[in-house]
């Protein structure tokens, strides 16, 4: 006898519902939707594990000499999010639930109230700007807004990858490029020296980009139609052979970091739109 009961078609409504709901959660969550947090570890490579427990490891860290500190203002996702503001946004989020789950916070984040002072930012400063070829292509403050995006501001940051390179401080320098200054101007410190040391961070940032515009100056027409911040950026991210290459096949040498961020990712991010 066919199943014709009452709670035949409420069954199936339910069942129905149940659907619709686990679509959408899939659809909008960004870590995977209904999978567990065992899920979605399982689910990485040995490798992206590794890089996942050592990026764990450094805000666990930064976390416990904030507290040490009496610092109480950020959860670990807020923390995340201002050490590693290049990572791809479900691996912060990631990190911060793993976090969450192994090593809970005892105290709810307050965060501090906004500053008041109205002092200039370094990178704001007339001495800190480097004049372009083109003025009219390089909008001020790119050296702030370059801070804010691989920092946040923090000049104390770091991240270490998988092969073992360290990048440090409020821009992340590593450390073949500060060498680069070093052998430019007949000086000599560690990378720990360099992130304990705000007024030579600023010093590296202003030759950084002032050598970075000598090369694109160098290539000439080759560059007529790109923005000049935006290729500052690719050669931050990329170093300034990649950047040539990325100029001179017209965006077809496009690699990504080990976040993820593309050279035209980070061309788009920083181009002035007109």
């Amino acid at each position: 006898m066919p199943d014709t009961g009452l709670m035949q078609p409420q069954a199936e409504q339910t069942t129905q519902r149940n659907e619709i709901l686990d679509a959408f959660r899939n659809a909008l969550a960004p870590l995977g939707g209904s999978q567990t947090l065992e899920d979605r570890l399982q689910a990485l490579t040995q490798a992206q594990r590794d890089m996942l427990l050592s990026t764990a490891r450094m805000v666990q860290m930064a976390m416990a000499f904030k507290v040490a500190a009496g610092d109480y203002s950020m959860g670990y996702a807020d923390l995340v999010a201002q050490m590693y503001g290049r990572m791809d946004i479900a691996k912060q989020q990631l990190i911060a639930e793993l976090l969450d789950e192994t090593a809970p916070l005892g105290f709810e984040p307050s965060p501090k109230p906004p500053r008041t002072d109205t002092a200039i930012s370094i990178y704001d400063r007339p001495e800190m700007q480097v004049a372009p070829k083109e003025p009219q292509q390089t909008k001020a403050g790119f050296l702030e807004r370059l801070t804010q995006s691989e920092s946040s501001g923090d000049n104390n940051a770091e991240i270490n990858i998988a092969d073992g390179r360290r990048y440090v401080g409020a821009l992340q320098f590593g450390d073949a490029r500060l060498q680069d200054y070093q052998a430019a101007t007949d000086t000599s410190f560690t990378q720990d020296e360099f992130k304990a040391n705000s007024a030579l961070q600023d010093k590296v940032a202003a030759w950084h980009i002032a050598d970075i515009d000598k090369t694109i100056d160098g290539l000439g027409i080759n560059t007529d139609g790109y923005d000049r911040d935006g290729l500052r950026a690719v050669a931050h991210l990329g170093g300034k052979g990649g950047m040539k290459k990325f100029v001179q096949s017209a965006g077809k040498y496009n690699p990504s970091d080990e976040l993820g961020t593309s050279l035209q990712d980070y061309y788009d991010k920083f181009a002035i739109q007109s």
